[in-house]
Protein backbone atom coordinates (compact mmCIF):
# COMPACT_ATOMS: atom_id res chain seq x y z
CA UNK A 1 0.00 0.00 0.00
CA UNK A 2 1.19 3.16 -1.50
CA UNK A 3 0.93 5.71 1.80
CA UNK A 4 1.39 9.93 1.66
CA UNK A 5 3.58 10.25 4.85
CA UNK A 6 4.21 13.67 6.07
CA UNK A 7 8.00 14.08 7.27
CA UNK A 8 8.36 16.63 9.87
CA UNK A 9 12.05 17.66 10.33
CA UNK A 10 14.37 20.92 11.16
CA UNK A 11 15.54 23.01 8.13
CA UNK A 12 18.96 23.09 9.97
CA UNK A 13 21.46 20.31 10.27
CA UNK A 14 21.91 21.25 14.52
CA UNK A 15 24.68 20.10 16.49
CA UNK A 16 24.06 16.38 16.94
CA UNK A 17 26.26 14.38 14.06
CA UNK A 18 23.76 11.27 14.73
CA UNK A 19 20.60 13.05 13.18
CA UNK A 20 22.43 12.85 9.49
CA UNK A 21 22.61 9.08 10.25
CA UNK A 22 19.23 8.65 11.48
CA UNK A 23 18.30 10.52 8.29
CA UNK A 24 20.28 8.29 5.65
CA UNK A 25 18.59 5.18 7.77
CA UNK A 26 15.29 6.76 7.47
CA UNK A 27 15.44 7.63 3.94
CA UNK A 28 16.74 4.40 3.04
CA UNK A 29 13.73 2.58 5.21
CA UNK A 30 11.39 4.86 3.61
CA UNK A 31 12.71 4.73 -0.17
CA UNK A 32 12.49 0.82 -0.13
CA UNK A 33 8.71 1.81 1.00
CA UNK A 34 7.71 3.38 -2.17
CA UNK A 35 5.87 5.61 -0.03
CA UNK A 36 5.09 9.26 -1.00
CA UNK A 37 6.33 11.85 1.00
CA UNK A 38 4.39 15.25 1.49
CA UNK A 39 7.13 17.49 2.92
CA UNK A 40 6.64 21.27 4.43
CA UNK A 41 9.68 22.60 3.76
CA UNK A 42 13.27 23.58 1.94
CA UNK A 43 16.34 22.79 0.75
CA UNK A 44 18.10 23.33 3.71
CA UNK A 45 19.47 21.31 6.91
CA UNK A 46 17.81 17.78 7.48
CA UNK A 47 15.16 18.72 5.15
CA UNK A 48 17.77 19.10 2.32
CA UNK A 49 19.90 15.71 3.77
CA UNK A 50 16.04 13.74 3.19
CA UNK A 51 14.98 15.07 -0.39
CA UNK A 52 18.35 14.30 -1.71
CA UNK A 53 18.48 10.68 -0.51
CA UNK A 54 15.03 9.86 -1.24
CA UNK A 55 15.26 11.64 -5.18
CA UNK A 56 17.73 8.32 -5.24
CA UNK A 57 15.19 6.11 -4.47
CA UNK A 58 13.10 7.84 -6.70
CA UNK A 59 10.41 8.41 -4.53
CA UNK A 60 7.35 11.26 -4.95
CA UNK A 61 8.58 13.91 -3.19
CA UNK A 62 5.51 16.45 -2.78
CA UNK A 63 6.82 19.87 -0.82
CA UNK A 64 3.57 22.26 0.40
CA UNK A 65 5.24 25.75 0.86
CA UNK A 66 3.84 29.03 2.08
CA UNK A 67 4.20 32.01 -0.49
CA UNK A 68 6.59 33.61 1.68
CA UNK A 69 8.83 31.06 2.10
CA UNK A 70 8.77 29.77 -1.45
CA UNK A 71 10.17 33.32 -2.64
CA UNK A 72 12.65 32.98 -0.47
CA UNK A 73 14.20 29.71 -1.36
CA UNK A 74 16.17 28.44 -3.53
CA UNK A 75 14.56 26.49 -6.62
CA UNK A 76 14.43 22.84 -6.27
CA UNK A 77 15.49 20.63 -8.53
CA UNK A 78 14.44 17.43 -6.14
CA UNK A 79 10.60 17.70 -5.69
CA UNK A 80 8.01 15.84 -7.92
CA UNK A 81 5.60 18.43 -7.15
CA UNK A 82 5.26 22.19 -5.77
CA UNK A 83 2.02 23.22 -3.85
CA UNK A 84 2.34 27.10 -2.57
CA UNK A 85 -0.55 28.60 -0.35
CA UNK A 86 -1.02 31.71 1.02
CA UNK A 87 -0.08 31.61 4.61
CA UNK A 88 1.09 28.55 7.61
CA UNK A 89 -2.37 27.77 8.43
CA UNK A 90 -3.57 26.44 5.22
CA UNK A 91 0.27 25.02 4.49
CA UNK A 92 -0.43 22.84 7.76
CA UNK A 93 -4.35 22.24 6.89
CA UNK A 94 -2.94 21.05 3.40
CA UNK A 95 -0.22 18.74 4.84
CA UNK A 96 -2.72 17.03 7.08
CA UNK A 97 -5.15 16.48 4.43
CA UNK A 98 -3.06 14.76 2.35
CA UNK A 99 -1.15 12.95 4.85
CA UNK A 100 -2.28 9.77 5.81
CA UNK A 101 0.19 9.33 8.49
CA UNK A 102 3.32 11.32 10.07
CA UNK A 103 6.59 10.95 11.03
CA UNK A 104 9.02 13.51 13.00
CA UNK A 105 12.74 13.29 13.15
CA UNK A 106 14.46 15.82 15.26
CA UNK A 107 13.72 19.40 13.94
CA UNK A 108 13.06 22.99 15.62
CA UNK A 109 10.15 25.14 16.26
CA UNK A 110 8.56 24.69 13.12
CA UNK A 111 8.57 20.94 13.17
CA UNK A 112 6.86 21.16 16.87
CA UNK A 113 4.33 23.43 15.96
CA UNK A 114 3.32 20.95 13.34
CA UNK A 115 3.60 18.03 15.62
CA UNK A 116 1.27 19.59 18.28
CA UNK A 117 -1.27 20.46 15.46
CA UNK A 118 -1.64 16.99 14.81
CA UNK A 119 -2.04 15.43 18.17
CA UNK A 120 -4.25 18.28 18.96
CA UNK A 121 -6.45 17.78 15.98
CA UNK A 122 -6.65 14.02 16.73
CA UNK A 123 -7.43 14.84 20.22
CA UNK A 124 -10.53 17.20 19.16
CA UNK A 125 -11.37 14.18 16.68
CA UNK A 126 -10.85 16.28 14.02
CA UNK A 127 -8.33 13.29 11.97
CA UNK A 128 -7.65 10.06 12.90
CA UNK A 129 -3.97 9.65 11.77
CA UNK A 130 -1.27 8.39 13.41
CA UNK A 131 1.82 10.47 14.57
CA UNK A 132 5.38 8.88 15.22
CA UNK A 133 8.19 10.48 16.98
CA UNK A 134 11.35 9.12 15.45
CA UNK A 135 13.55 9.03 18.81
CA UNK A 136 16.74 7.21 18.04
CA UNK A 137 18.78 9.97 19.37
CA UNK A 138 16.46 10.31 22.31
CA UNK A 139 15.93 14.02 21.05
CA UNK A 140 11.70 13.47 21.43
CA UNK A 141 12.20 12.84 25.41
CA UNK A 142 11.86 15.81 26.58
CA UNK A 143 8.79 16.53 24.74
CA UNK A 144 7.58 13.01 26.07
CA UNK A 145 8.74 13.91 29.67
CA UNK A 146 6.31 17.02 28.97
CA UNK A 147 3.32 15.14 27.78
CA UNK A 148 4.02 12.38 30.69
CA UNK A 149 3.83 15.52 33.14
CA UNK A 150 0.63 16.51 31.88
CA UNK A 151 -1.28 13.36 32.14
CA UNK A 152 0.29 12.99 35.70
CA UNK A 153 -1.80 16.33 36.32
CA UNK A 154 -4.89 15.77 35.20
CA UNK A 155 -4.57 17.96 31.57
CA UNK A 156 -4.08 15.51 29.11
CA UNK A 157 -6.00 12.38 28.20
CA UNK A 158 -3.43 9.22 28.26
CA UNK A 159 -6.13 7.09 25.97
CA UNK A 160 -6.72 9.97 23.58
CA UNK A 161 -2.78 10.74 23.68
CA UNK A 162 -2.23 7.13 23.09
CA UNK A 163 -4.50 6.21 20.64
CA UNK A 164 -2.39 8.10 17.57
CA UNK A 165 0.97 9.01 19.12
CA UNK A 166 3.61 7.46 19.74
CA UNK A 167 7.22 8.04 20.45
CA UNK A 168 9.69 5.35 19.29
CA UNK A 169 12.68 4.52 17.64
CA UNK A 170 13.15 3.85 13.81
CA UNK A 171 13.16 -0.18 14.27
CA UNK A 172 9.72 0.07 15.51
CA UNK A 173 8.40 1.99 13.20
CA UNK A 174 9.61 -0.35 10.45
CA UNK A 175 7.67 -3.04 12.57
CA UNK A 176 4.85 -1.38 12.87
CA UNK A 177 4.44 0.09 9.70
CA UNK A 178 4.71 -3.53 8.32
CA UNK A 179 1.92 -4.82 10.73
CA UNK A 180 -0.68 -1.84 10.13
CA UNK A 181 0.29 -0.65 6.48
CA UNK A 182 1.55 -3.84 4.39
CA UNK A 183 2.06 -3.66 0.88
CA UNK A 184 -1.18 -4.60 -0.86
CA UNK A 185 0.58 -7.64 -2.40
CA UNK A 186 -3.13 -8.70 -4.28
Amino acid sequence: MNLNVAVFLGSKLGKDSTNLKLIKDFSEWFGSENHNLIFGGTETGLMLELVKNLSKKNSQIISIFTKNLYEESPKSKYFSEIIITNDLSSRNDLIIDKSDVFIALPGGVGTLNEILEVINKNLLNEINKKIYLINDNFFWTPLEELFKSLIKNKLLDQQKLKKNFKVCKLKELKTEFKKIYAKDTS
